[in-house]
């Protein structure tokens, strides 16, 4: 007797993607509703990020520093718990703070923008030979711009820049899921 555990197995991909054809077209759907109330009302949804994220932090440092304790007598106790107890106050600060936490949330995300900018240039120089090698470096430059721009901003585009860019890209990916779901052919011929 075998059991099956993966009901999608042994199919392609173009039957498993007509089965979930209407899955996808309502999860679209909604993803892009929520995008769209993301988009409308930044500052709510840059807060509900934050609070999200300090909530995560705030549990995840928690059990980190219960479980240090297991690594009593070792040399990693104290580098678990100073780990799991910076986790755990960053955590309760952005619960505590969150108009902070979200400044401090946006500066990262200025960071992630200027240094994913600057690895994408250099690979961009790095293929230039290549044909096409420009498309990299204007994503590249344009990576750079928005993170220098929010860092010129700051603290007033704290405020909303989260917000946003989570209903970019819940609109973003509703409108794909969308999309595959109306390429999908409605039934598959056996």
């Amino acid at each position: 007797m075998t059991l099956e555990t993966d009901p999608f197995a042994g199919m392609g991909a173009a039957r498993i993607l007509t089965k979930m054809r209407k899955g996808f077209l309502w999860g679209g759907i909604v993803m892009i509703v929520l995008g769209m109330g993301a988009v409308l009302m930044p500052l709510f949804s840059s807060l509900v990020v934050e609070l999200l994220i300090g909530w995560l932090l705030t549990i995840s440092g928690g059990v980190a520093v219960v479980g240090a304790f297991s690594f009593r007598g070792t040399g990693l106790f104290v580098w678990e718990l100073i780990s799991g107890l910076i986790t755990l106050a960053a955590g309760l600060l952005m619960l505590v703070y969150p108009v902070q936490g979200l400044i401090a949330l946006t500066v990262l995300v200025a960071v992630v923008l200027v240094l994913t900018g600057a690895a994408q240039m250099a690979f961009a120089f790095w293929v230039r030979p290549i044909q096409g090698w420009v498309w990299g470096l204007v994503s590249a430059i344009v990576s750079i711009v928005l993170g220098g721009y929010i860092f010129a901003a700051l603290p007033e585009a704290s405020a909303v820049i989260l917000g946003l860019l989570v209903g970019i890209d819940f609109i973003s990916t509703g409108v794909a899921l969308v999309l595959i779901a109306r390429t999908a052919p409605p039934t598959l011929e056996v």
